[in-house]
């Protein structure tokens, strides 16, 4: 805080911004997905898999296929896509809420419709389904 004469105080905007976090998945949507699409419920499907949401946050991009409540959390089953190593895996919704990266958080697709995986329009999940699915033929 700088102050200028008797009444002018100017404080760095750094500490005046306020961030507000962005409901990745609201409850009603947890509900539904794990109604519609539990754990488990797309196996086998391969490429054909419905994605339901899509989550980034710099180069880091999950592609969310289904969900379950556990333990007092929303753990979702995906594919995770960093350009180191992509991979199907579980996430906890409390993880990727609570993940910071300097300043940056976690954010929603809100764009995003689900679909088949095969049909996203992202090359390195593609080339992902196909080194793992053009195996299996």
């Amino acid at each position: 805080m700088i102050t200028l004469g008797k009444s002018i105080i100017i404080q760095p905007y750094r500490s005046t911004v306020k961030r507000v976090s962005m409901i990745l998945l609201t409850q009603q949507e947890k509900e539904q997905i794990s109604k519609t699409y539990p754990l488990y419920s797309q196996d086998g499907m391969a490429e054909n898999a419905i994605c339901i949401a899509k989550f980034f946050i710099g180069s880091w991009t999950w592609y969310i296929l289904e969900g379950n409540f556990e333990n007092g959390d929303f753990i979702m089953f995906g594919i995770v896509i960093n350009g180191v190593g992509d991979e199907y895996g579980y996430v906890s919704l409390r993880e990727l809420e609570g993940t910071n990266v300097r300043g940056f958080q976690v954010e929603r697709d809100l764009y995003f419709e689900k679909c088949p995986l095969k049909n996203i329009s992202d090359e390195q999940l593609q080339a992902f389904l196909t080194s793992i699915y053009s195996k299996a033929v």
